[in-house]
């Protein structure tokens, strides 16, 4: 038996697997990116161009916090516009941008340090959420001048960049939702003097375009945040080599004030404790279609190079049938998506996306869905229903219901099959063994299976009596792990090349080179992960296909470093585009989600021995005191938005895991709430694997009540849960049966780890 493993490559060598997904990551952004305008200016020919705007050198590759990867290298947009064959005649504008840049960060950093003075390795988590509470700035932008204008093109293209992530929302002020003075002026000054200007938006999510009515811009691209492959996908949709097929997956309204929680959401109201769900079901194009407002770009929406034609070919309340006809003169690829509306309710049902299809080529598809998945939810008959009457199609054609139609809720009380290893070893553990089960292993440097940089671990107490640890990385967008360590013969881990840059902070700055001479050498390990684009932007593909080929690259990375559980997919809900969060998600809308989570689930999952977490179970909408917040939401609209994408994973994509979120429903902790975590997830909907917490959300909640609930396991762990169960045990409010559960489930996520197979 061992007493360590070590999982990752053993040369710095870019491998065959890397390159291929690489590839994967290009044509994913590719299929994501969104022609929100095109007044005939594109495709470009690759030749000289002028280029300005913050993502052009400093491009947003994604999210700050949990969403992070540290991957080999993210190609710019500049980089990858010369990949292409694009020149530049003038390069000052974004020289003079970098030189700001550097000083900006700087003393971002110098205001950091400031505010974490004082914290010593105990509260070295604490310290952490204060830096990713002020995530890293990146500038509007500096004005662009007129030395920095050239007269060797007429085409000039202008990257408008945003950051946002883990911890906090963003604001509707100049720089962040709305434009800055300086972008507005720039753009202008560019609009007057180039024949041809191009606005490509780097950004998590949804900002104001108003500029679009005062400014000429003949084209403009949505990219979000496209991971490491950004620059090279931008300029295959640019020149033409791909033809964009993405779509919207949120509404963009002509002004914030039209989203129905505009005024109300997080900080808008000065109530951080109590988030009124008032709109109810109304959420995103639901609520601009029942209002009959027009948004200025709506859900679905996007452009192409071609054009086609879709044709209703057979309809039934189960199924239609299109032809889609590729009606232009260049190839490329239609999303359909079938929107079905009775009275002012318009709901998405499904959707499908043809092949590449060359001018005048043809498809034909099948398009199915389940009538229950946009029923309406009765709170009195406690029931999903459908009232009989005629429901239009958005492809043509309609069905009638001649009957009210209603789907039962019903729940089961399920007898769970342990393993036979599973039980013999449950019957030779102590109370605090199991009590350490279900509790995280925290971040020990030393574990059977220990990946740096990952979130967490489960126990690590437990060698001798046969249970070995699995390791659960984060993010989104990508394995978030340290790239480079090193090994030694006690599998006592080192950094040969210092800490990981985003470690450098207080007193591990201080430390490092201590750290550095006391843990280095050893057998070096290199784990360079793929930096996929953000799931916002996998989503805008309406790939499912895609998604589950995207899923399988990252099952893939998980074995080649050793990581058991991957933390994602996210599929909480778009309710407000001011959600710092938001790009780790898919979709305003919870069909879209549950679809393109459980499609990334099924890729995982199939490569074998790993698994995911499906987040964050449910309602965690805002980031701004996101672990005390309520959402007061009712049962109604709960059904029918936010619990409905995680019903379609666990059905579709059966993960192993779920985590509960940090927020309140109605004012009870999730992690604490067995309606939900038993009764909706286990009974209901038959989900048998494991229940985790996100990371410290007990703390707030409470540790007993999360394993009588059905939270299984509380990450990551510590001291002090340990002894809070350990009471709760002997003063009876933990319930044995629940603890014994809960220690059983753990032991069969380890145990169908590929990381244990042979222990």
């Amino acid at each position: 038996m061992k007493k360590y493993q070590t999982f990752g490559a053993r040369t710095k060598e870019e491998s065959e697997w890397e390159r291929q997904h690489k590839a994967l990551a290009r044509r994913a952004v590719a299929e994501g990116i969104v022609l929100l305008k095109n007044d005939g200016v594109l495709p470009l020919q690759p030749g000289k161009i002028a280029l300005y705007g913050p993502g052009s050198r400093q491009t947003v590759k994604g999210g700050s916090g949990s969403g992070d990867v540290h991957e080999r290298h993210s190609l710019t947009i500049e980089e990858g516009l010369r990949n292409a064959g694009f020149s530049f005649p003038t390069t000052l504008w974004m020289d003079r941008f970098s030189g700001k840049h550097n000083a900006d960060v700087a003393a971002w950093k110098q205001k950091v340090e400031q505010a974490i003075k004082g914290y010593g390795p105990v509260r070295t988590m604490k310290m952490f959420d204060i830096i990713h509470e002020n995530p890293m700035p990146y500038p509007a932008c500096t004005p662009v001048l007129p030395d920095e204008l050239t007269g060797e093109t007429d085409t000039a293209i202008y990257v408008l960049s945003r950051q946002a992530g883990e911890g906090k929302d963003r604001r509707v002020e100049k720089g962040d939702y709305l434009l800055s003075d300086t972008e507005t002026d720039s753009l202008r000054l560019l609009s007057r003097h180039y024949k041809k200007l191009i606005l490509v938006l780097n950004c998590g999510g949804v900002i104001d375009l108003s500029v679009l009515d005062e400014v000429r811009i003949d084209a403009v691209l949505f990219i979000g945040q496209p991971g490491m492959e950004g620059g090279n996908a931008l300029a295959d949709i640019l020149t033409g080599k791909v033809c964009p097929s993405g779509r919207l997956t949120d509404t963009w309204a002509m002004r914030y004030e039209e989203y129905p929680s505009a005024n109300t959401f997080g900080h808008r109201n000065g109530d951080l404790e109590n988030e009124a769900y008032s709109e109810e079901s109304l959420v995103g194009y639901r609520w601009f279609y029942a209002n009959g407002i027009t948004p200025r770009f709506s859900f679905g929406y996007g452009l192409s190079y071609t054009s086609f034609a879709v044709k209703t070919d057979f309809v039934t309340d189960k199924e239609v049938v299109v032809t889609v006809t590729n009606t232009g003169k260049t190839s490329g690829r239609e999303i359909v998506p079938l929107f079905i509306s009775y009275h002012v309710r318009r709901d998405l049902a499904a959707f499908a996306k043809t092949k590449t299809l060359a001018p005048g080529e043809c498809e034909t598809l099948s398009i199915p869905y389940d009538l229950k998945q946009i029923a309406s939810f009765d709170e009195d008959r406690g029931c999903f229903f459908l009232p009989d009457g005629e429901y239009a199609l958005s492809t043509g054609g309609s069905f009638t219901l001649t009957d009210e139609r209603v789907f039962p809720v019903r729940r089961e009380k399920r007898t769970e099959k342990r393993s036979e290893r599973v039980r013999k070893l449950l019957e030779t553990l102590t109370d605090q063994d199991k009590i350490q089960l279900v509790t995280g292993g925290g971040y020990p440097i030393r574990a059977y299976n220990n990946v740096m940089g990952a979130a967490g671990r489960t126990c690590t107490t437990l060698l001798k009596k046969g249970i070995p640890n699995i390791v659960l990385a984060d993010g989104p967008a990508g394995l978030n792990v340290v790239p480079e360590i090193a090994v030694r013969r006690s599998g006592l881990p080192g950094y040969p090349n210092g800490l990981p840059e985003d470690w450098r902070w207080g007193w591990l700055k201080k430390s490092e080179p201590l750290l550095k001479k006391l843990i280095g050498g050893g057998t070096r390990v290199y784990r360079y992960m793929t930096a996929w684009p953000s799931e916002t932007v996998l989503a805008q593909s309406w790939d499912t296909a895609l998604l589950e080929e995207v899923g399988q690259a990252v099952g893939k990375e998980m074995l080649e470093i050793g990581v058991s559980v991957w933390l994602a997919p996210g599929l909480n809900i778009h309710r407000n585009p001011l959600c710092g969060r938001n790009f780790e998600y898919y979709s305003e809308d919870p069909i879209l989600s549950g679809k393109m989570a459980a499609a990334v689930t099924r890729g995982v999952q199939s490569q074998g021995g790993v698994g995911v977490s499906v987040k964050h179970f449910c309602c965690n909408n805002q980031e701004d005191n996101r672990a005390g917040v309520s959402a007061n939401v009712s049962l109604k609209t709960l059904r029918e938005i936010y619990l409905r994408a995680f019903e379609i994973t666990i059905a579709e994509g059966k993960p192993w895991t779920v985590m509960s979120s940090y927020n309140r429903v109605n004012g009870r902790y999730v992690c604490n709430d067995m309606e939900l975590l038993t009764g909706v997830l286990r009974e209901e909907w038959g989900f048998g694997g494991l229940v985790m917490s996100d990371w410290n959300a007990t703390d707030p909640a409470s540790h007993v009540a999360a394993i009588n609930a059905g939270n299984d396991l509380i990450m990551p762990g510590g001291a002090a849960v340990r002894k809070a169960l350990l009471a709760g045990l002997k003063n009876g409010t933990l319930d044995r049966a629940a603890l014994d559960r809960s220690a059983g489930r753990v032991l069969e996520l380890i145990f169908k780890s590929e990381t244990c197979k042979d222990f």
